[in-house]
């Protein structure tokens, strides 16, 4: 079994050097679901039946939620590490400014300089992240997976180019990571990086490290 791509042509210009470049995507196959999940690791012979299995992926999900709404970093061994992050709001600290730590709408430079005790809120929204660990981090998955083209690419590659594609047999790492033309991936503690610039959309996330979004990218 591989990993199949398809071939998505840009048309946007913003970064040099990529328009009417054509990027691999993922050809997803669907969701699975936790029922799904359990399903299939019973499948492994595994000596839990499939309820308890989906009931341990059940309460797993509830104690990896609770406990990084606490502040904790959850670490699966050969997963990732789990913990909650936030899309951070720019805040202006002057004398009479009103700051809370809650959720809320970044406050614009404009409305501040017309007054200045507007409440501010010093988080936009809180999520949850992943970073991955073990078996799952870059150098592994490149290690392990195997790449195919699907069969619509299959024909569109051999109708634009007169040649036929290959497919990835090797498992092993093909050049450098997010080298895709300019679609690097911001990494783990990225920081604030680019964070509310001119009074814009919440981007920071303190070192959660969201991927950037670039042509080169799923």
């Amino acid at each position: 079994m591989a990993l199949e791509l398809n071939l998505t042509k840009n048309t946007n210009d913003a970064i040099q050097g990529t328009l009417g470049k054509y990027y691999a995507r993922v050809e997803y196959k669907g969701t699975i679901g936790l029922h799904e999940l359990a399903k299939h690791m019973h499948s492994h012979n595994t000596a839990f039946s499939k309820g308890i299995i989906t009931g341990v992926l059940g309460d797993m999900v509830d104690c990896i939620k609770e406990l990084a709404l606490l502040g904790y970093v959850i670490k699966i061994d050969d997963l990732g590490l789990f913990k909650a992050s936030v899309d951070a709001n720019g805040l202006t600290l002057e004398q009479g400014a009103k700051i809370t730590a809650s959720r809320g709408a970044q406050r614009s430079d404009e409305e501040l300089t017309q007054n200045i005790g507007l409440q501010q809120f010093a988080v936009g929204a809180v999520k949850l992240i992943m970073q991955a660990t073990g078996e799952t981090t870059i150098d592994n998955m490149n290690r392990d997976a195997r790449l195919a083209f699907t069969s619509k690419t299959k024909a569109m590659i051999k109708s634009l180019t007169g040649s036929d594609s290959t497919d990835d047999t090797t498992n092993s790492t093909n050049g450098t990571n997010g080298s895709n033309g300019g679609g690097s991936n911001s990494g783990e503690n990225g920081g604030n990086t680019g964070g509310n610039s001119g009074g814009g959309s919440n981007s920071g996330d303190n070192g959660g490290g969201d991927d950037s979004d670039t042509p080169g990218e799923d």
